[in-house]
């Protein structure tokens, strides 16, 4: 089953495109009850998750890019 989650990508990175595959760090807040997710190296952040939805892999693929205003949003498709 797929899972999509949408990064928030400040600094434009002109390697983020879609079919590229990404890997995403998996960090903490508290005590470890809610989970985000950036991807490597630092180049894009997801919102925060309560710690029971967090990802199953750490591997994705880019399904879109969409500028919007001062921001870029990265659609990432992961398979759970």
């Amino acid at each position: 089953m797929a899972r999509e989650m949408e990064f928030k990508m400040e600094i434009p990175y002109e390697d983020i495109v879609p079919g590229k595959e990404v890997t995403v760090d998996e960090s903490y807040l508290q005590d470890g009850l809610v989970v985000y997710y950036t991807i490597r190296p630092a180049i894009a952040m997801s919102k925060n998750f309560r710690r029971q939805e967090a990802l199953a892999c750490r591997q994705g693929i880019v399904k879109e890019v969409r500028p919007d205003g001062v921001a870029t949003y990265v659609t990432v498709e992961f398979n759970e």
